[in-house]
């Protein structure tokens, strides 16, 4: 059996591609070698892809994602692996350190590596939390900074890029190969994205925008660009609470893969992949927000109409900041931050990215365009 850690949707597309060539009927394809399948074995492969979309949906992510039950139970199309992530009980943890002494001792787990550390930074409050966590505790030429974001990482936070960035290894990148850069073959890899997944986010920003709740709707929400959406108006808090643990429980071993899409090796290091806040402290303190109906929802979103909201959001790695820095206008002002599309190439043409990472399995392995063939197999499904 091959499980994965990763998959994408050209991965996805190459199985319906070699799924819908008619193998008895076209010569065709006789000659190259694609693997056949039965007629039960396409309709069972079709009917799970349809699963895993409704639900990828429901979970307010992209159509063209994936899932994986940290907890190993539920079985969507593809054999996945949680990669020795051990998720925690869903319950009330008492005596958990206070947030601060939770990132420093993160901090110091990835310190302790020995490696250099590719970070993420946008330029936003989960990226700096974590460099500011991380130059307290690690020698300066340990951290290695990967920019790209909206509207532009320096100038988010120009103080910091001022006094702590120039003096550090960094990429800056405003056009060129962002999802490139990481060394996840010799480097461990950090990104904040799990703290939107952990801390109160609706869902994905490009999905929930413009999303408003819709009871008659399959997934509880409807589209609608003319207006702003409301899935985080305190009025849908029970709709937000009922839903939070199997969101985060099927979405949050995914988030951080969207920025490794083009690596240019063919294995990584599975150590080497250590998002920040991919941790069961940090894991332990989202439940308790939950529990404790603290939690403060918030659409992950730049539009105006959601600004004040998110300067409400995260308030703890808010307060992490202006414990480190006395700057409250950052601390408690900064807006959200997105990735824009000029720092990676293939966003910037009408075609179907033509992205150098089709899958990872939990080896390491990297699934890409020489190799996919292997990888067409009964073995990489949960179809029997």
């Amino acid at each position: 059996m091959t499980k994965f850690v990763y998959v994408s949707d050209e991965y996805r597309q190459a199985w319906q591609t070699v799924l819908n060539v008619k193998n008895s009927d076209n010569d065709l394809y006789d000659g190259i070698g694609w693997p056949k399948f039965t007629d039960s074995f396409v309709e069972e492969f079709n009917f799970k892809a349809q699963e895993e979309e409704h639900y990828i949906l429901k979970y307010t992510r992209p159509r063209d994602w994936f899932l994986n039950d940290m907890w190993g139970e539920h079985e969507y199309l593809f054999n996945m692996s949680q990669h020795g992530y051990t998720p925690v009980p869903y319950e009330y943890t008492d005596n958990l350190p206070s947030f601060s002494d939770l990132m420093m001792k993160r901090a110091e787990e990835l310190r302790d590596t020995g490696k250099e550390i590719d970070l993420f930074y946008s330029g936003g409050i989960d990226s700096v939390s974590m460099l500011l966590a991380l130059i307290e505790v690690c020698p300066k030429d340990q951290i290695r900074l990967i920019m790209g974001g909206y509207p532009d990482p320096v100038h988010e936070y120009p103080d910091m890029y001022k006094n702590i960035i120039i003096n550090l290894p960094h990429v800056e990148m405003d056009v060129g190969d962002l999802f490139g850069q990481a060394r996840m073959d010799k480097n461990v890899f950090t990104t904040g994205c799990e703290a939107d997944q952990l801390f109160g986010a609706v869902g994905y920003t490009l999905m929930t925008i413009y999303a408003h709740i819709d009871p008659s709707q399959p997934n509880g929400y409807r589209v609608d660009r003319s207006a702003p959406g409301n899935l985080s108006d305190p009025k849908n808090r029970a709709w937000n609470n009922n839903r939070r643990e199997n969101k985060v429980r099927n979405l949050l071993l995914t988030c951080s893969w969207r920025f490794l899409r083009n690596l240019h090796v063919s294995k990584v290091d599975m150590a080497n992949y250590q998002p920040f806040f991919l941790h069961n402290d940090f894991e332990r303190y989202g439940i308790n927000l939950h529990l404790d109906d603290k939690m403060y929802y918030y659409t992950p979103s730049h539009l105006e109409a959601h600004k004040e909201e998110y300067k409400k959001c995260k308030m703890m790695i808010r307060d992490f900041i202006y414990e480190k820095t006395k700057d409250a206008d950052y601390a408690y002002g900064a807006p959200k931050t997105i990735t824009k599309t000029t720092v990676q190439n293939q966003l910037q043409v009408p075609l179907s990215p033509n992205w150098t990472v089709l899958a990872v399995t939990e080896d390491g392995t990297v699934v890409n365009r020489e190799n996919i063939l292997d990888f067409i197999t009964k073995e990489c499904l949960t179809i029997d």
